[in-house]
């Protein structure tokens, strides 16, 4: 996604659509998300505060892991940060594999 302002926008301006009677407005990230069966988890991952991206578990009712930049001020290089912050590629596939069992996506330091 380009702009979580827009998209945001866009959701709560149907929600809004509807509460006026409009049955049929529909954002496009409800069109994005439509499919997704309701026990999906969402992570969102965003180098930005994760509050910024937290609300799209609203949309459809889905259990969301927010992962982002809470304190700043750190210096290093992009890769020394993301480990720092949580949202290099290790991070994120941790945070998947938290999420249920079964198969690790691990493999001797490579990600599956």
């Amino acid at each position: 996604m380009t702009s979580a302002d827009c998209l945001n926008a866009g959701w709560t301006a149907a929600q809004r659509a509807r509460r006026r009677g409009n049955k049929d407005a529909i954002s496009q990230v409800e069109r994005l998300m439509a499919e997704l069966p309701p026990h999906c988890v969402l992570i969102t991952v965003m180098d930005g505060h994760p509050a910024t991206l937290a609300w799209l578990g609203a949309v459809g009712s889905h259990r969301t892991v927010p992962l982002g930049v809470e304190h700043f001020g750190q210096t290093g290089t992009i890769a020394d940060l993301y480990r720092h912050y949580g949202i290099s590629a290790g991070a994120i596939v941790t945070a998947v594999e938290g999420l249920s069992p079964g198969r690790p996506l691990h493999n001797r330091g490579r990600i599956l």
